[in-house]
């Protein structure tokens, strides 16, 4: 969908993931790392909206992460402390989207084992969309859990210093329906990212997103960026974020509060990643007729005047995701150029080319 004042322009989704694990390489990542990096940056295009800065617009920022040392490649996976059902985890300063996804798949191999299987993850950096990783579970019939703790870039119920991160949550559980349950949010009413979107198109931000330096709720983009975010819920999206950062940096000995992403060099992220095996609760069969039967029972809502259905958590993206994959994503012309110029810097064949050079509206 073409946005107004947003130039785009249409590419399939494999050409992007194999320009962008081109770059990556170039970059320093390992093969592994970056098939796996391009891919979780894929996804974000597929299914998110590209004001929420989960696409591919990521790499430039991974890339100078490569190069000031921010990111290791070829960090080692350390399993500092394991039992049958838990691990902890140093990332040394990898890529997080790496990291976590070995993560979740230790957390599968435990569960598979014992039922459930937990692992925490300490010296990381960003994963990129939660669900991601928690529907790697999803996909082996269990059902996966993934948080992470961020940057302070939220205040407090009743404050106006940013202390708290926007600590996600991605909760994903299979179904039969065609795609699985997936939610993936921020605790954060919204993101800068999606502030920063509404400026570059002239628009004013809802007034429950952000507010300005002084503590008042604010609808201009600018004074936005210059506040701290407004946690979901009020004083429970506050609990949430602060529970979150005691579950993923407290318990992890990872970074915490105000520290995470202070040094560039040094992000020190925590997650937690959690997989539970549907089938030491009941049979497979017997699960599926009852997440069906409850989907059923929340999309029957009396709909609210000017709303045509009720979406499940994960289809709005599923949706999205079959419709890129099958027409090609619309790609924002200022983060193709960036993708441009980060192969042209280490002598990458720019594959897109066509695409940029044929951009329309």
């Amino acid at each position: 969908m073409t946005q107004p004042g947003i130039t785009q322009v249409t590419i399939p989704a494999e050409a992007l993931r194999r320009q962008a694990e081109a770059i990556l390489v170039a970059y320093g990542a390992t093969p592994e790392e970056a098939a796996l990096q391009a891919d979780a940056r894929l996804q974000g295009e597929l299914r998110g909206h590209p004001g929420q800065g989960q696409g591919m617009r990521g790499i430039e920022r991974y890339c100078a992460m490569l190069e000031s040392g921010g990111i290791v490649p070829g960090a080692p996976f350390e399993i500092v402390v394991e039992t049958v059902a838990t691990a902890l985890v140093d990332g040394h300063k990898g890529f997080g989207q790496v990291i976590a996804t070995r993560a979740m798949d230790l957390a599968i191999e435990k569960a598979r084992a014992v039922g459930v299987g937990l692992v925490a993850v300490r010296h990381s950096n960003h994963l990129g969309i939660t669900a991601y990783h928690a529907m790697r579970a999803a996909h082996q019939r269990m059902i996966g859990i993934c948080l992470t703790n961020a940057g302070p870039e939220m205040a407090p119920w009743g404050g106006i210093t940013p202390t708290l991160g926007t600590n996600p949550w991605g909760i994903a559980a299979p179904t039969d329906l065609g795609f699985p349950l997936a939610l993936d949010m921020a605790l954060s009413t919204s993101g800068k990212g999606m502030v920063r979107w509404h400026q570059r198109l002239g628009l004013p931000v809802p007034t429950d997103w952000a507010y300005d330096k002084d503590g008042n709720l604010t609808d201009d983009p600018a004074k936005a960026l210059d506040g701290p975010l407004v946690p979901i819920g009020a004083f429970k999206g506050t609990g949430l974020s602060l529970m979150t950062d005691v579950l993923c940096g407290v318990l992890t000995g990872a970074a915490f509060g105000l520290t995470p992403y202070r040094d560039p060099t040094n992000h020190d992220v925590g997650h937690m990643l959690i997989a539970i095996d549907i089938e030491r609760f009941m049979p497979w069969d017997t699960y599926l007729e009852r997440i069906r039967k409850l989907c059923e029972e929340v999309r029957a809502s009396e709909l609210r005047p000017g709303f045509s259905e009720i979406l499940l958590p994960g289809e709005l993206e599923h949706r999205r995701a079959t419709e890129r994959l099958r027409d090609g994503i619309p790609f924002d012309l200022q983060d193709l150029e960036t993708l441009r110029r980060l192969a042209e810097q280490r002598g990458v064949p720019f594959t897109l080319e066509r695409y940029r050079t044929g951009a329309t509206p």
